[in-house]
């Protein structure tokens, strides 16, 4: 691995199945090492759980990169038994030897309380070496840890490993930047096409699979931690694999059906479960590719997410939908259904579901009539898409691939333009940025928001106020039995 030592690098964290009672500490070495460990402890003193100063073995997970034949080590301690709501400090230990690679972090409320996530796709590096990183990666890195969020959502497109010639060396720069806030606070990514690397496995996932250890979601194998859920406090995020039914052929190895349905079905029990839990009220999801766009000439929305995922959307009641690719931000009005006979399944925008708009809290969204899809694929690609955006607006849609085409490699998509009526607002001005929510759980039997708020990270003197600002409303899970 590119950095010839063994010491620990790239720490990141993870919540565990349960993120009240478990985190995941992870880090990179050179070569394998002996008796990889966390010893962790309560930050505010009392005895840390079960783990009071004691060290926790890791496991270590390895792969030969295709690309350069390189051996790549990755190290994982899964803590479990952890207080709700603590904060603890943890140092990593090679041979019972403390290394220079500490951290610390908060784990999540066991029930309804307030806390604050952040969301963002398509990073890059900061490396002069990137060509599809820029400066704007590591500040909007530091942009969010300023934020200090309980958990980081990350978008997707990550280190863009499948674009480089050393994809090793592009992973280990990704969380050598984002260990800035990493090893504070837990990122919780999803795939994008360009986590996709040929050669890495049998759906070139494997780098992926090794860099991080994720929430089971009812996947082991082959398939494991592709997708997943956790609950924190009263939402429950909901990470997928968009590439399982998106047309678009935008990896090396197209993974269209990868799942054979088994994504999509737990998808449905997930979303039946978490809107039949009456101490769920909110249901994010997470996913890289985009149901809606209006960019110009980036990749555009995917028919195959609209054909496979938003009817289950509409019927479990999502509320926000956070999507990257497309290296712009934009911001959906309240959509519930599809435009009546519609062969594109254009969203619907819903009459009366938004609510105006407060001071601080922008507009106002009735999330029990209709969701909101952002799109901030804003981290810090090279390739900013605001300034390539359809005016006057209207949306592209992939509804298919063309013929292979000799000297290809990728099969090129076939769009399809419609109207855009199901746009609220787009940022041209602000090609990096990144989005905050707050969670106010209310009081029991009364309302509960997500106050949503959107910054510039590519300018520092644009980083102070949001640009964007929108508040979803809806009853608490309790309202109907008020405590």
């Amino acid at each position: 691995m590119a950095g010839g030592t063994d010491d620990a690098r790239g720490v990141h964290l993870a919540f565990g199945a349960d993120p009240a009672t478990s985190m995941v500490v992870s880090w990179l070495t050179s070569t394998a090492v002996t008796a990889p460990a966390v010893r962790v402890r309560c930050g505010g003193g009392g005895d840390g759980g079960s783990h009071p100063g004691r060290p926790v073995a890791a496991a270590t997970r390895s792969y030969r990169d295709a690309a350069t034949g390189e051996y790549v080590v990755v190290h994982h301690a899964s803590l479990r038994g952890l207080r709700p709501d603590t904060l603890y400090a943890f140092t990593i230990e090679h041979d019972g030897v403390p290394q220079e690679a500490d951290g610390s972090f908060r784990t999540a409320p066991d029930a309804r309380a307030p806390f604050a996530f952040t969301f963002v796709g398509d990073l890059g590096t900061d490396r002069p070496y990137d060509p599809f990183g820029s400066a704007a990666s590591a500040l909007t890195v530091a942009a969010i840890e300023r934020q200090a969020p309980l958990l980081a959502l990350a978008g997707g497109d990550l280190s863009y490993a499948n674009q480089r010639d050393d994809p090793v060396r592009a992973w280990a720069d990704w969380f050598d930047m984002t260990s800035a806030s990493a090893r504070y606070r837990p990122w919780m990514p999803c795939v994008g096409n360009h986590e996709v690397e040929a050669g890495n496995g049998a759906l070139g996932l494997a780098a992926y699979q090794a860099y991080f250890e994720l929430p089971p979601g009812d996947t082991d194998g082959h398939l494991a931690g592709l997708w997943y859920a956790i609950t924190v406090g009263g939402v429950r995020f909901v990470v997928l694999t968009a590439e399982d039914v998106s047309y678009q052929h935008a990896s090396p190895v197209y993974l269209r059906g990868f799942s054979a349905g088994r994504q999509t079905a737990w998808l449905a029990r997930t979303l039946a479960d978490a809107r039949a839990d009456p101490a769920v009220d909110w249901i994010v999801v997470v996913m890289h590719q985009t149901a809606m766009s209006t960019s110009a000439a980036h990749h555009g929305a995917d028919l195959g997410i609209r054909k496979s995922w938003l009817p289950l959307f509409d019927r479990y009641g999502v509320d926000l939908v956070l999507h990257g690719h497309e290296h712009h931000y934009e911001r959906s009005r309240p959509v519930h259904g599809t435009e009546a006979g519609s062969p594109l399944l254009t969203p619907r925008p819903v009459a009366g579901a938004a609510r105006g708009s407060a001071p601080g809290a922008g507009d106002l969204v009735d999330a029990t009539l209709g969701r909101v899809h952002l799109l901030v694929g804003t981290g810090g690609s090279s390739s900013p898409s605001a300034g390539a955006l359809l005016d006057p607006p209207a949306g592209r849609v992939i509804v298919g691939l063309h013929d292979h085409e000799p000297g290809r490699r990728r099969r090129r998509a076939r769009r399809e333009r419609e109207d855009a009526a199901w746009l609220a607002t787009r940022a041209p001005d602000h090609p990096y940025a990144y989005a905050a929510v707050e969670v106010d759980p209310g009081e029991p039997g009364g309302p509960t928001s997500l106050r949503i708020a959107v910054y510039d990270s590519g300018s520092p003197h644009l980083a102070g106020e949001p640009f964007d600002r929108v508040t979803l409303m809806r009853p608490r899970g309790d309202a109907a039995t008020p405590g």
